[in-house]
C-alpha cells in the first residue's frame, strides 16, 4: 500500500478486511503489526464485521481463525461432575465491550439445591457471580447444546413440573451483557414433537428444528425461526422431508450455511453393517436439492458448529 496514503486513511482500508489476510498482513511491517494486534483496532473490526462468535469446548476457548486457545479452569468441579445433566455450559461475546464470557450453571442431582450459577471474563482471567441474581427454576432440566445471537446465549429446557404428559418444553436465554436470564416460550405444538435449537445463518436468527414422531410417515423436519425476537413468535420457513430421492433418510438437521441452506445428515441403509453410513449434506429449501458435501462419519462423529471469523485473542 502507498506512502502517500494517510495513515487514517489505510487504517480504514485494513479494517474492511476479513480475518485471513489480516493474519497474513501482519508479517509485512513491524507498524501493521502493531495496528493489527491493538485492542482499538480489534474491537473496531469486530463492529465492522458484525462478528460475535468463538467456539467453546470444555475449559478451552478456541478461535479457529488465528489457531489460537486459552485454557479456563472450571471451578469447584472434580472431573467427574462433567455431565451436562447438572453443569451447562455457555459461551458468546459480550455486545458492549466485546469481552469473550462464559456462563456456568451447576446444580445437584437431586434438583434440590437451586441452579448455582458463575461467569468468566476473558479481560479479567477469573471466574465471578453473575451480575443478575434471577437464576432458572430448579426444576428446569437444561439440554446440553447452545446457541448464541445478538449477544444472547439459548438453551433449551424442560420444566419437570409442567411436563407431565410430555409438555413443558421452553427455551432459557442469558443475556451476555446484562447477565440477566430470561425464558422464551415455544408455539403449542413444539411442546410435544422432539425439537433442537441452531441459528439461521443468513439473518442471524434463533431457529428451532421441530421433528415430528416416529409415527408420521414419512417423517419430516419443520423448521421455526423467531421473528424479531419476540418470545412464542415463530414463523415457519419451510419443511425437510425425512425420505431423499436415492433412498436415504434424514436423520437430523444440523444448522444452515450462509447461503440458507440446511446442513443435514442423511443415512444409507444399504451401509448400514459398516458403522460409516451417514454423510453431510446441503439442503436447497426452495429447489429441494440435496448437495453431498463429501463428509462421512458415524452417528456420534458428524456435527456442526457455527462461528464468525475475529481476532479476539490476539
Amino acid at each position: 500500500m502507498s506512502d502517500n496514503i494517510p495513515l487514517e486513511l489505510r487504517e480504514l482500508i485494513i479494517n474492511k478486511l476479513p480475518v485471513e489476510p489480516l493474519i497474513r498482513f501482519r508479517t509485512v511491517c513491524k507498524a501493521w503489526k502493531s495496528l493489527i494486534d491493538s485492542s482499538d483496532f480489534i474491537r473496531n473490526h469486530i463492529t465492522q464485521q458484525n462478528q460475535q462468535h468463538l467456539l467453546v469446548r470444555k475449559a478451552v476457548i478456541w478461535n479457529p481463525s488465528i489457531r489460537k486457545a486459552v485454557d479456563v479452569v472450571l471451578p469447584n468441579m472434580a472431573d467427574f461432575e462433567i455431565d451436562v445433566s447438572r453443569t451447562i455450559l455457555g459461551f458468546g461475546v459480550c455486545r458492549e465491550t466485546r469481552d469473550p464470557k462464559i456462563v456456568k450453571l451447576r446444580k445437584d442431582m437431586e434438583g434440590v439445591i437451586p441452579w448455582q450459577v458463575e461467569v468468566f471474563t476473558l479481560s479479567t482471567r477469573v471466574w465471578r457471580s453473575a451480575y443478575s441474581s434471577n437464576v432458572p427454576s430448579k426444576y428446569f432440566w437444561f439440554g446440553g447444546e447452545q446457541v448464541v445471537v445478538g449477544g444472547v446465549v439459548y438453551w433449551l429446557a424442560i420444566n419437570r413440573v409442567d411436563a407431565v404428559g410430555g409438555c413443558g418444553v421452553l427455551i432459557v436465554s442469558f443475556d451476555l451483557t446484562s447477565e440477566e436470564f430470561g425464558e422464551v416460550k415455544l408455539p403449542h405444538r413444539l411442546d410435544y414433537n422432539n425439537c433442537r435449537l441452531c441459528m439461521f445463518k443468513p439473518r442471524e436468527q434463533l431457529v428451532a428444528i421441530e421433528r415430528c414422531p416416529e409415527g408420521y410417515k414419512p417423517r419430516v423436519y419443520h423448521v421455526w425461526v423467531m421473528k424479531d425476537g419476540v418470545p412464542k413468535l415463530f414463523e415457519k420457513l419451510f419443511t425437510i422431508s425425512g425420505h431423499t430421492l436415492d433412498g436415504s433418510l434424514v436423520s437430523s438437521v444440523q444448522g444452515f450455511r450462509k447461503t440458507g441452506e440446511a446442513l443435514i445428515v442423511q443415512v444409507n441403509p444399504v451401509q448400514a453393517i459398516s458403522g460409516f453410513n451417514k454423510t453431510l449434506a446441503a439442503y436447497e429449501p426452495y429447489s429441494k436439492a440435496i448437495s453431498d458435501l463429501g463428509i462421512n462419519g458415524s452417528y456420534i462423529s458428524l456435527s456442526v458448529c457455527s462461528y464468525t471469523e475475529t481476532l479476539l485473542l490476539l
